[in-house]
């Protein structure tokens, strides 16, 4: 065999345990077929994902939520390590409105950790922790951080990524990291980039309050920008969640020019 033709056998060895890894790997669906299409099925346990957003609106928390309801449906019996800073300007997690939207909250095991680099270091940890799965006793199905202003330093910021994807291979386990910023930062090392925010919600003229529907009230509306996956395909568009099934779906855009009708003497509330 010369050269050439070893050459040839190494490329078609290496072309097939690529596809059997790719396809060995596990997906969550997001229920949303233009979205899976380009995840090639969905959203890959044992891969880092990158979740920013912008302002206070809460959306990326709400995003993550509404994967991490699926997580923990695919995995019954595995627990949630998120590792933040409970004192955050965006938010608090409350016990009594995860398990309202359908989320155990015995089953998330929350790091209080302000400083970005121990946050990290935490949740490199538990990822190690999940690939002891056979000798531990509690099995970790996904583990979440914040960035917080680690990705202002570029050379910190791509070994960070690469030390995280190491470890969420290993320990097979779904990685989320998370971060509120309007600038797009660098998502190489990263599987997925997602950009998210509150999408506008609209009530026609003709929905007055004793007409309300309880659905405004039981879903959460974002603007999605998926801008990074493996097969090169981007989606942008409004997903909404629905709290009473954890059933996302795609909505249509809406117009930004809303009008509202509502009866003298009586108050709507409304949470977009």
């Amino acid at each position: 065999m010369n050269k050439q033709q070893r050459f040839e056998v190494l490329k078609d060895e290496i072309w097939q345990n690529y596809f059997f890894t790719r396809n060995c790997q596990k997906t969550i669906s997001l229920d949303v077929p233009d979205i899976d299409d380009c995840l090639d099925g969905g959203i890959k346990i044992g891969k880092v994902h990158l979740i920013t957003g912008s302002g206070y609106s809460g959306a990326v928390r709400g995003f993550i939520l509404a994967i991490l309801r699926k997580v923990m449906c695919e995995k019954p019996s595995g627990y949630v390590v998120w590792c933040t800073n409970l004192n955050s300007y965006y938010g608090v997690l409350y016990g009594a409105g995860l398990a309202a939207i359908g989320i155990d909250p015995a089953r998330l095991i929350l790091v209080d950790e302000s400083h970005p680099l121990r946050g990290i270091a935490a949740m490199e940890e538990a990822l190690n922790a999940a690939r002891k799965n056979g000798e531990a006793s509690i099995e970790i199905a996904a583990v979440i951080g914040d960035y917080a202003q680690l990705s202002k330093s570029p050379d910190l910021w791509h070994k960070t990524a690469r030390r995280l994807q190491l470890a969420a291979e290993q320990g097979n386990a779904l990685a989320l990291m998370t971060g509120i910023t309007a600038k797009i930062i660098p998502a190489v090392g990263f599987e997925t980039y997602w950009q998210i925010s509150t999408a506008v919600t609209q009530i026609s003229s003709e929905q007055v309050v004793p007409q309300l529907d309880n659905h405004l009230y039981d879903s959460a509306l974002w603007h999605v920008k998926l801008s990074r996956t493996r097969s090169g395909r981007q989606w942008i568009g409004n997903l909404n969640w629905q709290f009473s099934t954890g059933r996302l779906s795609c909505s249509p855009a809406v117009r930004l020019k809303t009008s509202y009708q509502v009866c003298p003497h009586q108050f709507v509330s409304h949470v977009a």
